[in-house]
């Protein structure tokens, strides 16, 4: 079995050039597969892993062989979903490897490590996500499917392992099962409005994908429908018209007032949609999240005023700097209203402090951000806030800590938030008069982006300062 000394150490071979499967090849992987299954299905699951992990190196897109490796490896560890007592300790520094080699895109090196890590543990979360990430780069669609199953198989009802598995799922055209991911989160936090947002999305989708049909269009506030009014006679009027006619006759149905505010929405009419479902939070109360679609009305109401003051006196004015004041005041007190009616949740505690942030309270960013850190998806976007905190209170290193964490953490998917780490670090090394530092973070910054600000002139910027420094 593989050790942390086992590390693999990028190649002079060129990275991600899949290996050449010649037929002789094939032949001898298949006859090493159908011996490796043997030994696994007798109990010898050490020498099935040697021989299984030839085949799975081998030959990186056969789904088939990586199915027989995860197989033989749960059944090792008895399907305990946690793998060797010393899992911790002993693939520390594969998933390290697996990780930095993700970061530099060397996908065969990242795939390499990560199968072998998972031989101490093949429900390791932190693994198989750079595994998905990896084998999708690389092409495949089975194989990716199987390391989201061992990923749902390690915990199916925590929620940050299926918000995971709904985005690559749904990355891999697989629109269902990403519902259902979707679901769990939010039959287990029936408050959680990415989950509500996502299932709508999708469920138009499925609809899409099972019946072949165009989703219908959003009914237009104007269109003509034919009605009954109370008395039973027959009656043209605006769909519109309607819904208000169903409001006053069923006061209590949530649905419709929600429908009615979705079309004032889609034409983004969101005063008539914010008046509408005040009336519905005044008449059915807590129900059908009611309050939270209120909120984000109440919000994109205030950025469309914003983006229209804007307009017509720019963003040097009294007027913009003023009413921009007030949205990110409004705004704090929603998410202080939903951090109250949901206490554990951690994402309304990010937007929460970004609220803080954004008003310069930066005590208080910080007391979120860091309570917001406990959810393993937000970690690095918290630990790139919490940078900027810091060093707006002068705590630069404190800031410095937490700009290299969120380099560490902030997924390469996300690239936008991963340049602005590097530039921030950077940029504060040039502060702190840390030259070779300031070199590293921008020298990475300008690998992955080299138009990104002004990222060229600081490195010559560094670079003089470097040679007055010798």
């Amino acid at each position: 079995m593989s050790d942390e000394s086992s590390e693999v150490h990028a190649s002079s071979e060129p990275q991600n050039l899949l290996p050449e499967i010649t037929q002789a090849k094939r032949k001898r992987l298949q006859q090493l597969f159908e011996h490796g299954t043997l030994q696994s299905n007798q109990g010898n699951f050490d020498y099935a892993t040697e021989l299984l992990t030839q085949c799975v190196l081998g030959e990186p897109g056969n789904a088939q062989y990586m199915s027989g490796y995860l197989t033989n490896l749960k059944k090792k560890y008895g399907n305990s979903r946690k793998g060797h007592p010393m899992a911790f300790f002993k693939m520390g520094g594969l998933k390290r490897a697996a990780k930095k080699a993700v970061q530099k895109e060397e996908w065969l090196n990242a795939f390499e490590n990560g199968c072998k890590a998972l031989q101490w543990n093949p429900w390791d979360v932190q693994v198989l996500e750079a595994l998905i990430k990896t084998t999708q780069t690389l092409g495949f669609v089975e194989v990716p499917l199987l390391f989201l199953k061992s990923a749902l198989e390690s915990n199916p009802k925590d929620l940050e392992i299926n918000r995971m598995c709904a985005v690559f799922l749904e990355e891999l055209g697989r629109i269902n099962d990403a519902y259902q991911c979707w679901r769990r989160i939010l039959d287990a936090r029936p408050t959680d409005d990415e989950a509500e947002r996502n299932m709508a999305r999708l469920s138009v989708a499925r609809t899409i994908n099972e019946s072949g049909y165009t989703a219908a269009p959003t009914a237009n506030a104007n269109k003509r429908v034919t009605a009954k009014t109370g008395s039973g006679a027959t009656v043209e009027m605006t769909h519109e018209q309607l819904l208000e006619q169903q409001i006053r006759q069923q006061p209590k149905n949530s649905a419709k007032y929600i429908e009615l505010a979705e079309i004032y929405t889609q034409t983004e009419n969101f005063e008539k949609a914010a008046d509408v479902l005040r009336r519905a939070v005044e008449s059915c109360g807590q129900v059908d999240s009611l309050q939270d679609r209120l909120e984000d009305i109440e919000t994109r109401l205030m950025r469309q005023q914003l983006i229209a003051a804007e307009r017509e006196h720019g963003k040097d004015s009294d007027e913009w700097r003023a009413l921009r004041k007030k949205t990110v005041t409004k705004e704090l007190e929603i998410w202080q209203s939903r951090c109250e009616r949901n206490p554990n949740n951690y994402s309304f505690k990010y937007e929460l402090g970004m609220r803080y942030q954004m008003l310069g309270n930066h005590d208080e960013a910080i007391k979120q951000f860091q309570m917001a850190k406990k959810e393993p998806r937000r970690r690095g976007s918290c630990c790139l806030a919490l940078g900027q905190s810091f060093q707006s209170i002068k705590q630069y290193r404190l800031a410095m800590a937490n700009y290299e964490e969120a380099i560490e953490e902030i997924p390469d998917r996300d690239a936008d938030n991963k340049k602005r780490a590097y530039y921030l670090a950077g940029k504060l090394s040039m502060t702190m008069g840390e030259w070779v530092q300031a070199d590293q973070f921008l020298a990475r910054l300008a690998d992955m982006d080299f138009s990104y600000r002004d990222v060229s002139e600081l490195l010559e910027k560094v670079s003089q300062m470097r040679k007055k420094s010798e």
